[in-house]
């Protein structure tokens, strides 16, 4: 299957100033409604900004060779520490299209899915890191290809409910291309 690349401008879209997560959001939910079938995904976001050396382009392009955005096995992910008692692949939200509309379960704040996730990179991430983090690249997985993670190494403090079902691992790892259905290149 061929990887769709879907593009969108959202130059209002920046971290100068607080965004309008519901107005941004439902821009790009709406373009990836037109774009996926029904079905159950699995998307996984991404800022640019977190590979420097790499034009956004570049970037695009080891994805769609590898499939996944972890092309670097020496650079250690966001929550390293906390996630190292799993076995998994990525990080990632689940969410439905049914009817050409976007479902989303009651764990989202926003009634759009890319509304909530760029909430979380701008509030949370600067929690977490210490810094805002503007979302270039969503990855958008065939749910039915990837698993839930689980926990290998029980010596490892467990990360909470919320965090742990986030975690997923591919069910074929020499095939993860195959999983990812659509690339969503947002730029400024």
């Amino acid at each position: 299957m061929t990887t769709k690349i879907l593009t969108i401008v959202l130059p209002e879209y920046n971290l100068n100033r607080r965004p309008n997560y519901l107005k941004i959001g439902q821009k790009v939910d709406t373009l990836i409604e037109k774009n996926l079938s029904d079905g159950e995904y699995l998307y996984r976001a991404i800022g640019k900004d977190d590979h420097p050396h790499l034009s956004l382009d570049k970037l695009i392009n080891i994805i769609l060779q590898l499939g996944t955005d972890k092309y670097d096995f020496q650079r250690k992910e966001v929550c390293f520490e906390e996630f190292s008692g799993y076995d998994h692949d990525i990080q990632a939200g689940f969410f439905k299209i049914k009817n050409h509309k976007i479902i989303l379960d009651n764990s989202y704040e926003y009634p759009s899915l890319f509304g909530d996730t760029i909430k979380n990179f701008y509030e949370n991430a600067l929690l977490d890191r210490g810094f805002k983090v503007r979302i270039d690249i969503l990855m958008i997985y065939d749910a039915k290809k990837l698993v839930r993670a689980r926990k290998t190494n029980h010596k490892k403090k467990s990360v909470n409910s919320e965090l742990e079902k986030c975690l997923y691992k591919f069910k074929n790892p020499q095939q993860k291309r195959d999983a990812l259905v659509a690339i969503v290149k947002i730029l400024r």
